[in-house]
């Protein structure tokens, strides 16, 4: 796969519990989608896999974009170096990132020359291989990774909770409700209104929002 290519996302069957949401939007809108991942949406996975399964198994991002484009990997704030050998947990929060600035951005960075400056709060390998339970690993994507994988992600599918796209609804208004075509629930066709707090009070807590970004000519 090259660098920049699409994620190759698998659809395990732990989604299917999930209530679905598709959103058929044109790509004008899709700034306001992107903003959801950079404050964090759920992967399901399986504790004690390791981060770099995860990223690879889970998120579907090859291991060429990974040497090429993921320079930063923090886990709950802390930096990771050895994504072979460190495992994940329930409850925890995965951010990526490309190269980020200055000397923090330098020291951060996946093998840092500088990272003895930060060894206090590097992420240690753990070789445990956990519980194997399904669970909720939460994601965060940044700058390069979320400008060339966050339309992948929306295309397979991420988990949030529904008050989240409620919110995005009524924050943005007519912006949205112009632009979003088509409201898909469970497979049926919807009223785009239908997407409020009360209007999806049937469904889950957490919720698989697919998102369709469509071109314009």
């Amino acid at each position: 796969m090259k660098a920049n290519g699409e994620c190759k996302l698998p659809v395990p069957g732990i989604y299917m519990a999930y209530d679905t949401i598709l959103l058929k939007c044109s790509s004008i809108i899709m700034y306001l989608f992107m903003q959801e991942l950079q404050k964090g949406i759920y992967i399901p996975s399986n504790e004690g896999k390791t981060i770099y399964s995860f990223i690879t198994e889970d998120c579907g991002i090859s291991d060429g974009y990974i040497s090429e484009k993921i320079k930063t990997m923090l886990i709950d704030g802390g930096p990771v170096d050895d994504i072979f050998n460190t495992t994940i947990k329930d409850g925890g929060v995965c951010a990526l990132s490309g190269a980020m600035p200055g000397i923090v951005g330098a020291m951060m960075r996946i093998g840092s020359p500088y990272a003895a400056m930060r060894e206090s709060i590097t992420v240690k390998p753990d070789n445990s291989s956990g519980s194997k339970k399904e669970i909720k690993f939460g994601l965060k994507l940044f700058n390069t990774i979320l400008s060339d994988k966050g339309r992948d992600f929306f295309k397979h599918g991420i988990l949030i909770e529904k008050k989240r796209i409620s919110e995005l609804f009524e924050r943005y208004g007519d912006e949205v409700y112009s632009n979003c075509r088509e409201v898909i629930i469970n497979g049926s066709p919807c009223e785009k209104k239908q997407i409020t707090e009360n209007g999806m009070k049937s469904l889950g807590e957490i919720v698989n929002l697919k998102v369709e970004f469509e071109d314009e000519n």
